[in-house]
């Protein structure tokens, strides 16, 4: 009895820095209701001989590769098979349908599959714009089905908290901004364009624990690490679509482009866990929620409000892969209108010739920055992408 005691009080109080702490962690439970096709990338992609594509049924279906190539080698068809992978530009149903497999026997290869829907909205037959080849896929756990990883989900949450945090203590963190103003003229790679003033901003914010007072840029001294965000609860493959990028104009035009996401489907939910531990985290849940929401308000204000996108829809988040540069960084909270030209500033140099190639010397004149919006199609409907809506359950 007195052992079963002890373990109980163990589960109900924990020894912190040598200090009894009761209830120091809180835990919440919290959903996110996808409300336009979310892509959170593995990496990898499926190549277009590694997917079959039934037009007429609207459908993808992303084979086994070992079923095909037992199955192949079964027909006597391996060689065949193996000088198609090397050489061989046909789709691969239409190899299959050359070599008189149908439906019914490739259906017994199928891994999984989903609907195409919209995906290959103007793909196909759009002057200039050339069928999409690959599908970059979703993130999956070891059992093959979809989730969002606890990462994704936080780096959301500290994009939101660094915005808030910078426009409400202009007088504390306005020498960072004035340096990343300034030093957004300065020619870098893209990966490392800013990420010294980032970086900089980042210590300044969340770096205050004081546990290595040599290095405050240690990440033992980030607050955050108080802020533990558990993968989601893994999501059926039966919620997955495939969504082709389109891009959408100022001047209000949609412009597919050769690039297929395997995405969640609109009314999927996503349920993940936080929990806060109040000894080195200064933020309450209703501090994040206050934050992504404010977060969401400026870059409707500031960004998807001139082309007649996005929302101002209380509880909205962006999430995950294709819903452009600005949705990961905090130039429009921060800058407000002054973020078009730092924005351009970014643009012009890290991209070099892509710059006029991709027409952003326009985006001064035409006083936004990027001058397209990151869309998709799905169910005959033009939608941004990467949008939810947060609750607390």
């Amino acid at each position: 009895q007195r052992r079963k005691a002890s373990g109980l009080s163990l589960c109900k109080a924990f020894i912190y820095g040598g200090v009894k702490m009761e209830g120091f962690l809180k835990n919440y439970k919290l959903r996110i209701k996808v409300l336009s096709p979310i892509h959170v990338g593995n990496g990898e992609k499926i190549g277009k001989k590694e997917y079959i594509n039934l037009y007429r049924d609207h459908k993808v279906i992303i084979p086994d590769p070992v079923k095909v190539y037992m199955a192949l080698c079964d027909k006597g068809l391996e060689e065949d098979y193996t000088r198609y992978m090397l050489h061989s530009n046909l789709e691969f149903g239409a190899w299959l349908k050359e070599k008189m497999i149908g439906k019914s026997e490739f259906q017994k290869w199928k891994r999984y599959e989903m609907d195409s829907g919209d995906a290959f909205f103007g793909g196909l037959s759009a002057k200039g714009v050339k069928p999409p080849k690959e599908i970059m896929s979703f993130n999956k756990d070891a059992y093959g089905m979809p989730y969002i990883p606890g990462s994704s989900l936080k780096g959301m949450i500290r994009t939101a908290l660094l915005a808030y945090e910078t426009t409400h203590n202009i007088k504390k963190y306005g020498y960072i901004s004035e340096k990343i103003k300034n030093n957004a003229r300065m020619k870098a790679r893209r990966e490392f364009c800013l990420s010294r003033e980032t970086t900089e901003l980042e210590t300044a914010v969340f770096h205050t624990l004081n546990r290595e007072e040599k290095k405050k840029s240690n990440a033992v001294n980030c607050c955050l690490s108080g802020l533990l965000v558990r993968d989601s609860i893994p999501i059926s493959v039966e919620n997955l679509t495939l969504c082709q990028k389109i891009d959408y104009t100022i001047e209000r035009k949609e412009r597919p482009m050769p690039i297929l996401r395997e995405a969640l489907k609109p009314g999927t939910e996503i349920d993940f866990d936080i929990s806060i531990d109040q000894t080195q985290c200064p933020y309450t849940i209703d501090d994040i929620m206050a934050a992504l929401e404010e977060f969401q308000q400026y870059m409707y204000k500031y960004f998807y409000s001139r082309f007649g996108r996005g929302t101002d829809e209380k509880g909205t988040v962006w999430l995950g892969g294709g819903c452009g540069f600005l949705s990961k960084t905090v130039l429009y909270p921060v800058f407000g209108e002054e973020a078009v030209r730092i924005t351009d500033a970014v643009f012009r140099n890290t991209l070099g010739k892509n710059y006029d190639v991709h027409k952003h010397n326009k985006d001064v004149s035409l006083k936004i920055a990027p001058h397209v919006c990151k869309c998709t199609r799905y169910d005959g409907r033009l939608y941004d992408m990467g949008l939810g809506k947060i609750e607390v359950l």
